[in-house]
């Protein structure tokens, strides 16, 4: 993507986490089953990283804070950076103790080598940058530092040999007609063009910018429901999935994982 491009779809994501910013939480961090992924990504997160000790911590595209309030758990400091900042002012309210700054991802402003752990929660797809990205979440990690790359959208989710994806149709359908039935209303707010990634393609993108890819896996092969009962049987079935068809089917979730390292002689 060229730089002009790369500046229009920017601007775009920007207005649009800027005009709705009073219905993030609501959207994006307050569903059940978003809570319940990410406290199983925390747990995820905390394994990988073992015993290593994590003094500085920054969270691309922060959004207003849970994950990086979370990371106070693991980290001694934690810094955040997304372009909105509406969305920024949401998070240094409620989050205080956070080190907080407007900034493009492609241009952090952070000094090389820096962090001890970079993370990117479900951002990635709407940044059009992935190399550029990469560079920089490179550049800023202390040599044998940690990048961890969480729930970025499959592009092989909606492929017709994936079986999985029948599935998801059928759920749609399912799901359209009792709309039509409830005639739900729709939002009023459309959310911009974002990326989906071939996970192979993504793995080697990390391999050709530097960084030793130590995890990598999908997640999420069947769609998700809010009710009570489906969240229950999720948060059951989570590790399960990981375990059993992240093994056999290592592409086809999805959403794609992960977990990286800076070498330390870099």
């Amino acid at each position: 993507m060229t730089e002009a491009s790369y500046q229009i779809q920017s601007q775009k994501q920007k207005d649009y986490y800027n005009q709705t910013a009073k219905h993030y939480d609501q959207w994006h961090v307050d569903t059940g089953s978003a809570a319940v992924v990410d406290a199983w990504n925390f747990s995820n997160l905390k394994k990988f990283l073992g015993k290593n000790k994590i003094d500085t911590c920054l969270d691309i595209a922060c959004g207003t804070g849970r994950l990086s309030n979370n990371l106070l758990q693991i980290a001694r400091e934690v810094y955040g950076v997304d372009q909105s900042q509406a969305v920024l002012d949401i998070a240094q309210a409620k989050y205080p103790q956070l080190k907080l700054a407007c900034a493009e991802v492609v241009d952090l402003p952070y000094a090389d080598n820096f962090f001890d752990l970079v993370l990117i929660n479900g951002s990635l797809h709407h940044f059009f940058a992935v190399k550029k990205t990469l560079t920089e979440a490179k550049r800023v990690l202390k040599p044998g530092g940690y990048f961890v790359l969480l729930g970025e959208p499959s592009s092989l989710y909606h492929k017709i040999y994936n079986p999985f994806f029948y599935i998801w149709l059928v759920d749609r359908a399912i799901n359209k007609i009792f709309s039509l039935v409830k005639k739900s209303p729709a939002s009023s707010e459309i959310e911009p063009e974002a990326e989906a990634y071939h996970p192979p393609q993504l793995k080697q993108q990390f391999l050709d910018s530097g960084f030793i890819v130590r995890q990598f896996y999908t997640y999420d092969f069947f769609p998700r429901h809010e009710s009570r009962i489906c969240l229950k049987i999720y948060r059951w079935y989570l590790p399960y999935e990981h375990k059993i068809l992240a093994k056999i089917c290592p592409f086809l979730g999805s959403a794609i994982q992960i977990f990286a390292q800076k070498p330390k002689n870099a």
